[in-house]
């Protein structure tokens, strides 16, 4: 006699399917909460490492411990053959030329450029291909960037930018790389409540001030 071998029914395996389906979509929230968490981590890391290079660096510039950066080198036409080191020391005419402002900022840029970088080559985590750091953007802005700009007229009039607190000097040429205040912010690019990507101007994510003699 034969014994006949009984299957699941069409229900049970709907049920299953069911199952499995669930359980597969809250892994693939779960992961992806957990790769956007990672991507934020290292973003924020790398702002904060932007930010205590330029502290470092305009510490032993602004106190004539150097006059020559040991890790910025003057831009040129682009980062690759960028090689010579940033000069700081004042030369004789009416702006500082040998060591142009915007050849410093964009020094700073190079060091961390995902290309060409001769530092730490700083690629965006949520692209994971362009240059996380950038310079003078005021536009277009991507989550994730550090922004390198100068602080601009207006913002000095607010004495505020990007959040920051901007000490109130004479203002010239503000908007110019060469102006007689060589100040400027690092800024970080982060999402709004709608989901645009703007700079951060609260908390810990605020943009930072800097000086440069």
């Amino acid at each position: 006699m034969k014994t006949l071998q009984k299957g699941f029914s069409l229900v049970e395996l709907l049920v299953v399917v069911a199952i499995i389906g669930v359980l597969a979509g809250v892994g693939i929230v779960g992961y992806q909460g957990y790769t956007d968490s990672a991507k934020e981590r290292v973003a924020i890391a790398n702002f904060n490492s932007v930010k205590r290079f330029a502290e470092t660096e305009l510490t032993l510039l602004n106190n004539n411990i150097q006059t020559k950066s040991a890790a910025i080198n003057a831009f040129l036409t682009d980062c690759a053959t960028s090689t010579v080191p940033y000069n700081n020391a004042p030369d004789t005419g009416a702006l500082k030329t040998d060591n142009n402002f915007g050849k410093f900022l964009n020094g700073i840029r190079c060091y961390f450029d995902a290309a060409d970088g001769y530092g730490s080559a700083f690629k965006n985590p949520y692209d994971g291909q362009s240059s996380q750091v950038v310079i003078n953007k005021t536009a277009n802005f991507e989550q994730g960037q550090i922004n390198i700009r100068l602080i601009t007229q207006a913002e000095h009039t607010a004495k505020t930018a990007g959040g920051v607190v901007v000490p109130d000097e004479t203002p010239t040429a503000l908007d110019t790389e060469d102006g007689t205040i060589r100040h400027f912010l690092i800024t970080y690019i982060t999402k709004d409540e709608d989901g645009n990507a703007v700079e951060a101007t609260t908390g810990e994510l605020k943009g930072q001030y800097y000086f440069l003699n």
